[in-house]
């Protein structure tokens, strides 16, 4: 009821198999929807148990129950080409509700929470209250608030006096859920492909609205790749805590003696051990894992019941984990700084023409014309004035030529980024030069 299903609609520019649209709540499962030739659905299991989607976990994480309640299709959207969407579920209220899923909410919601590169969520102008389900996945959404987008839908039915009271009852709901000093940026307009009300003077604050959301989410595709490395960052990171965290609680454990009483104490006291592993080796305290869930994992996981067991920490692992961090990082990274600029293939901007916001029934374009190209008709009139005057470099973003490689492959990607995982196309994902190194720590 809040508009996810009308934006996706919005952002493709058409229909899409699966699609339904009402007043009331009518998803009712999680669907992927992606690039393809043409139009088409496909049913959850088949989807899951393909190792070449990004998908393929879904089915070992969460079985029959949630798949029953997946989905995904493929249309030819120029849009779709460079991402792929999933649309959700709306969140329930009452808690029988909740239960008659038959699988975590949360618990899906976490795990696509990594693998994604840009997260919405998206609130009905005139039902901004947060359930009890929606207040939990908001929560599990910290330590992701760097791809966290709100969005205001509907906005357009509202009176200015009601906007202003609306907008700030939802900043401070989302104030006391995100724990942020910072106040939350809300993207506020009506996105869907009917025109703007007509005769309300906010209208132009929502074209504007509507073409800072399609820039920051037209600015996806060419920062994934950034963010991948971005990940494999963080993850080498952790890794170098948890090995050092993991080898400190090995050495701790005695000879011989009362091991379960020592290792009691040492669950009981991890704030300590991460203190004092942090000052040996000179670590920042960010790099850290949750202390409460540490501990949780430590008393509960098969794999710790006898911290002694612990595997020796090889020192050339570590060393290898520092070399990804201060070189291999920084030739990745020199890379793709080297990659040319552009947009699409004409061919494919003239096959499907931006997206547009409505105002008073007269249509009005919305820059950037291509959603992959430059942010400005100013900037595509430069870039054409220079490429009659200079040579055109490659283009990697474009269509690939017959024959050629395809930019979202895990064949273009892994040129850059050897022992890279399979392709998980706009669905985020870890793994990256020195995975042998990161799974290997431990045998």
């Amino acid at each position: 009821s809040v508009g996810k299903t009308s934006f996706i609609r919005y952002l493709l520019e058409s229909d899409f198999p699966g699609m339904h649209v009402g007043p009331e709540p009518t998803t009712d499962r999680f669907q992927a929807i992606m690039y393809g030739a043409a139009a088409r659905e496909l049913p959850g299991n088949a989807l899951a148990s393909n190792p070449d989607t990004p998908f393929y976990e879904l089915s070992r994480c969460f079985g029959n129950a949630f798949l029953s309640k997946f989905s995904g299709c493929e249309v030819p959207s120029l849009f779709a080409r460079g991402c792929t969407l999933i649309d959700t579920p709306g969140v329930l209220s009452g808690r029988k509700q909740t239960e008659d899923r038959l699988y975590s909410y949360e618990d899906v919601v976490r795990w696509f929470a990594p693998r994604a590169d840009l997260i919405l969520l998206m609130f009905d102008a005139h039902k901004v209250d947060i359930s009890d389900e929606f207040k939990r996945v908001i929560e599990v959404l910290q330590g992701h608030d760097d791809k966290v987008r709100v969005v205001m839908n509907k906005a357009d039915s509202l009176s200015p006096e009601e906007l202003l009271r609306v907008n700030s009852a939802l900043s401070w709901s989302l104030s006391r859920i995100l724990r942020s000093p910072e106040s939350r940026r809300v993207y506020v307009g009506s996105f869907w492909d009917a025109p703007l009300r007509h005769g309300n003077f906010l209208n132009p604050l929502f074209e504007s609205e509507a073409v800072a959301l399609l820039t920051d989410l037209a600015a996806v595709p060419r920062n994934c790749t950034v963010g991948r490395i971005n990940a494999l960052v963080a993850r080498t990171r952790r890794v170098r805590v948890q090995a050092l965290l993991l080898q400190h609680l090995r050495a701790e454990m005695p000879k011989v003696g009362s091991k379960d009483r020592k290792q009691r104490e040492l669950i009981a006291g991890i704030e300590d051990v991460f203190y004092a592993v942090m000052k040996r080796h000179n670590l920042p305290a960010g790099d850290f894992p949750d202390v409460s869930k540490f501990r949780h994992t430590l008393a509960t996981s098969e794999a710790c019941r006898d911290f002694a067991k612990f595997k020796k920490l090889d020192p050339r692992s570590l060393d290898a984990l520092e070399a990804i961090l201060s070189t291999d990082v920084a030739q990745l990274m020199e890379r793709f700084d080297a990659i040319p600029g552009g947009g699409l293939a004409p061919a494919a901007t003239e096959a499907s023409p931006s997206p547009s916001v409505h105002a008073g029934g007269a249509p009005v374009a919305v820059p950037p014309m291509d959603p992959w190209a430059a942010a400005s008709p100013a900037a595509a009139q430069a870039k054409e004035a220079a490429a009659a005057s200079t040579p055109t470099p490659a283009d990697p973003w474009s269509h690939p030529p017959p024959g050629g490689t395809d930019p979202w492959s895990t064949q273009s990607l892994g040129a850059a980024l050897p022992e890279s995982e399979p392709n998980r196309r706009g669905a985020g994902g870890g793994g990256g030069a020195g995975s042998a190194v990161l799974d290997g720590l431990f045998g």
